[in-house]
């Protein structure tokens, strides 16, 4: 039982001061990622946003709902987008 509340213990969520995207899933970060890098993002952002869950300023909190090795599954639990489920990179999670 301590270890499940250990793992539902809630996080801050961080990108060095900036938003932080909350994707849809891991392939959806892994595809956006690949977009944002050949450019995509400036010159057709919808293709980028449609694969984003939220987006969340510095600070938010949320819970881990599945630890990976490089990412993790969130459950957003404060703010105006409390109850967004989505995929960050493990470093976002403090």
């Amino acid at each position: 039982m301590a270890s499940t509340a250990a793992q539902a213990r809630e996080r801050t969520l961080s990108a060095s001061g900036r938003d932080v995207f909350v994707w849809r899933s891991k392939d959806a970060q892994n595809e956006g990622m690949r977009l944002i890098d050949a450019g995509v993002l400036r010159s057709n952002p919808t293709l980028v946003i449609r694969l984003i869950s939220c987006i969340v300023p510095a600070g938010t909190r949320a819970i881990i709902t599945d630890h990976g090795f490089a990412t993790h599954d969130i459950l957003v639990t404060s703010g105006p987008s409390s109850g967004c489920r989505g995929n960050v990179p493990v470093e976002f999670v403090r």
